[in-house]
């Protein structure tokens, strides 16, 4: 698996970065050592680079890995946090959870407007200082929008960018595949970290699966894409495509859905929770999914009280 320099952050990433939302409480639900076995299969493909969030309740995993694996890996997480209070809690929950001496990369996860940045200075501060004590390494965002793209190179301390981007565009909240392209390669050409996410948009792209992949592998103002992965199979598959071969392994690519089940108490939780709005309340007062809108970013599910929404 190919390695390259991402952006001017000192760290070496491989091309195929292991999405590990797949295979956590909010998809799969595999248990940690079953997860840990498809880790050190993704690791022994040469995939040294790890997307992890505290939303997504993966940082166990990771820290159940061999520690030559966890130790060596590039491993990313996130946190929502917007105060300078919450954000020290976040922090040390990871470095906890995942029994990491240093964490390699640390994302606000999903700025979405320039506001929503600048509001969440007190939480970037708190980073900032664990970077300068040495706890972490790198400092960034991710988002679903054109606009943080944009206005990140605005802010010097951050060094990576995590975007919503496709070969149909689907997902990005304010513009098309184009306008992301050309932000994204004024990020990359200044010297961010790049990597993309949801190369198959939610599952929208699954007929499409191949090309899909393929664009994003060889999109040029990128060093690496995020993909989930639950099981040796597909990470077989994806990591043969992205070193230029013919996958020797076949897999069906089955469409994933957002559902709501019957128990659903309709207290719109996920309304507020969907970066994409693509729920609503029904007629029935129960949460209501827009399919063709849906991306699977899961967020509504951490939101939902009742655990009335699930991916199948």
């Amino acid at each position: 698996m190919e390695k390259v320099k991402f952006g001017n952050t000192g760290l070496e990433v491989s091309k195929l970065c292991y999405g590990t939302m797949t295979f956590g409480p909010l998809q799969a639900k595999l248990p940690i050592q079953d997860a840990v076995k498809v880790v050190e299969h993704a690791w022994e493909r040469g995939i040294n680079f790890y997307d992890s969030a505290e939303l997504y309740g993966t940082q166990p995993y990771l820290g159940a890995l061999p520690p030559h694996i966890r130790h060596e890996a590039v491993i990313t997480t996130k946190s929502y946090s917007d105060t300078a209070e919450r954000m020290r809690a976040s922090v040390e929950n990871s470095l906890r959870e995942m029994k990491l001496d240093v964490i390699p990369i640390y994302l606000l996860h999903e700025q979405e407007t320039a506001l929503t940045l600048t509001g969440h200075r007190a939480a970037l501060d708190v980073l900032l200082e664990y970077k300068h004590k040495g706890l972490i390494k790198v400092v960034g965002v991710s988002t679903h929008t054109v606009e943080i793209t944009r206005v990140v190179r605005q802010f010097p301390e951050l060094e990576v960018i995590f975007p919503m981007h496709n070969i149909e565009g689907h997902g990005i909240k304010d513009g098309t595949r184009d306008d992301m392209e050309k932000e994204l390669k004024d990020d990359y050409e200044c010297g961010l970290g790049v990597y993309l996410m949801k190369s198959l948009g939610g599952g929208k792209l699954i007929k499409r699966a191949r090309e899909a992949l393929e664009y994003s592998r060889d999109f040029p103002y990128a060093h690496s894409v995020a993909i989930g992965m639950k099981d040796v199979r597909e990470i077989d598959y994806n990591a043969d495509l992205f070193e230029g071969k013919e996958p020797k392994t076949k897999i069906d690519m089955i469409v994933r859905k957002m559902h709501v089940y019957p128990w659903c108490e309709g207290c719109g939780n996920c309304v507020e929770a969907c970066p994409q709005d693509a729920i609503s309340m029904g007629d029935d007062g129960k949460a209501k999914i827009n399919q063709d809108e849906c991306v699977l970013c899961t967020y509504c599910i951490q939101a939902c009280p009742a655990f009335a929404l699930r991916v199948f």
